[in-house]
C-alpha cells in the first residue's frame, strides 16, 4: 500500500512514522490509529513554533501540559 504520507520523508521524516503508522491502523485498531495521528500532529505543530518566529507559545501552561502529551517543548 502507498502512503499518502511520503512526501513528509524529504522535510519531516520523523513525523512521516507516527503518520504513516495511523493511516496503516486507520481500520484495524482505530484507537491507537488516534494516538499515532495525535503524536503526528503534535510533532508538526512543535515544528512550526520552532522554525516561525512570529508564533508564540501559548501563555497558560495548562494548555501545554497535559494536553500537548507527545512534545517535549
Amino acid at each position: 500500500m502507498t502512503s499518502n504520507f511520503h512526501f513528509l520523508a524529504t522535510e519531516w521524516p520523523e513525523v512521516l512514522e507516527p503518520a504513516s503508522r495511523a493511516e496503516g491502523l486507520a481500520y484495524a485498531d482505530p484507537r491507537t490509529a488516534c494516538f499515532y495521528a495525535r503524536r503526528a500532529l503534535e510533532m508538526a505543530v512543535a515544528w512550526l513554533y520552532k522554525h516561525d518566529a512570529t508564533l508564540r507559545l501559548p501563555y497558560q501552561d495548562s494548555f501545554r501540559h497535559p494536553d500537548l502529551v507527545h512534545v517535549k517543548w
